[in-house]
């Protein structure tokens, strides 16, 4: 009788926002109306699955700012907290309904992720204090903020091996689609997409035989092709490493999967190049990456550095920004709250004590997945390590979320694995 409650509950409230939608969809004008009737449709997915939240949000907000035609930095950063809020909506009303399998896992990490965006919420104050602009600290709140978001909402929504499994499963298919829908598109800038999926995808080739094992390993073999020709030099160095850290700490299966899987990566991008004129011109547009310089990013994190000169401690507050600066071979232009070099924008907006909260939670994960020989949480690990480098080299529009969810998974792995020392996972709360 209760569950059968419970289900005309959720009938209900699906009923009430999918006609909801509708009508907003026709009552609101343009764009609004159908990013509004998109988020109540994703809700009420949501609710009803909720491990579906993290891999629709990274894909469809990857694929619909290029659709919409808007590459500006506030619509990027209204998307992707957009989909933040509608997952976090959609735990709210699973929670009001009382759906189970909603208790959050509980990890070593919750509190230096709790600190960290304490401080975030500090330093916003801060800058507001200072006198810089609201535009600039939600901005800079947001790219900060997004790692603990991202962390929280993979430990409230992941919560047992199934939804591990089906998150992962659709993440692969969203993912692959994009890849090969865009795969001949040239001047496709990205690659992070298959970035995330390729260390686990090779532990996973590692534990089969026969004909399950060679496709999986097809299908890593054309994640790295995009990788490849998406002309992203920090997904390379990201994923470079990655796979030489995996190599090094993982045991002999995942190594042989490694070296298979990057020889066909080799073979299939060699293929792709020569008989597709789109491939083509994406391997000359890699070519014209590999000659580029990296323009003003030195210039411009000098200034940034500048600022944490002053302020070591506590930076220049969220959303700080130096006007009207030369920088060379560019313009005139302002400078900050974000920068090409993300730990710079972390000096410059929080100084050491944004720097300090920020490495915190990120370490203590690290050291729990490389604690393992094998496994799902060696390659989140490792794939943290790629991306903890790489963010010496790039600052993306909508942040560093990766930093968030790669401990989080990290973690959430290696308590299904039953391999870590409990002190690095924890069942419930300490």
């Amino acid at each position: 009788m209760i569950r059968h409650d419970r289900t005309n509950r959720i009938v209900l409230v699906a009923t009430i926002l999918g006609a909801a939608g509708a009508a907003f969809a026709d009552l609101a004008p343009g764009r609004l109306g159908l990013l509004a009737a998109g988020a109540l449709v994703c809700l009420v997915a949501f609710v009803f699955w909720p491990w579906a939240v993290l891999p629709v949000g990274l894909v469809g907000a990857t694929a619909i700012i290029p659709a919409l035609g808007d590459g500006h930095v506030t619509f990027i950063v209204e998307v992707h907290a957009g989909v933040l809020a509608t997952g976090a909506v959609a735990l709210v009303t699973r929670r009001m309904l009382s759906l189970p399998g909603d208790e959050p896992v509980r990890t070593i990490v919750d509190l230096p992720m709790l600190v960290l965006a304490g401080i975030v919420l500090v330093a916003a104050g801060y800058g507001l204090t200072l006198g810089n602009a609201r535009h600039d600290i939600f901005i800079a709140a947001y790219e900060l903020a997004v790692a603990p978001a991202y962390f929280f909402l993979a430990t409230h929504t992941l919560t047992s091996e199934y939804r591990l499994r089906a998150a992962g499963i659709l993440y692969v298919v969203l993912a692959g689609g994009l890849a090969v829908s865009q795969f001949t598109q040239p001047g496709r800038h990205g690659g992070l997409l298959s970035v995330l999926v390729l260390p686990s995808l090779l532990v996973t080739a590692s534990r089969l035989r026969g004909v399950r094992r060679a496709g999986i390993v097809l299908l890593i073999a054309g994640f790295a092709a995009d990788i490849t020709l998406a002309a992203y030099r920090a997904m390379w160095l990201a994923t470079g490493l990655a796979l030489l850290v995996l190599f090094v700490r993982a045991k002999g299966p995942i190594r042989r999967a490694v070296s298979v899987a990057a020889l066909t990566g080799v073979l299939l991008t060699a293929n792709a190049v020569l008989l597709s004129a789109g491939a083509h011109a994406r391997a000359v547009l890699v070519g014209q990456e590999l000659h580029q310089s990296a323009g003003y990013r030195a210039s411009e994190a000098a200034v940034g550095l500048n600022v944490f000169d002053h302020r070591p401690l506590l930076g220049g507050g969220l959303g700080q920004s130096v006007p009207d600066i030369y920088l060379p071979d560019f313009a005139v232009t302002n400078v900050g709250p974000t920068y090409h070099v993300f730990y710079v924008m972390i000096l410059a907006n929080m100084g050491l004590m944004g720097l300090v909260a920020m490495l915190w939670p990120l370490l203590r994960a690290l050291r729990a997945g490389l604690a393992h020989a094998d496994g799902h949480s060696l390659a989140f690990a490792c794939l943290t390590c790629g991306f903890l480098a790489s963010a010496a080299f790039a600052g993306p529009t909508d942040g560093h979320w990766e930093l968030g969810l790669l401990p989080a998974l990290t973690l959430l792995t290696a308590r299904l694995e039953n391999k870590a020392p409990s002190s690095y996972a924890l069942e419930g709360a300490r």
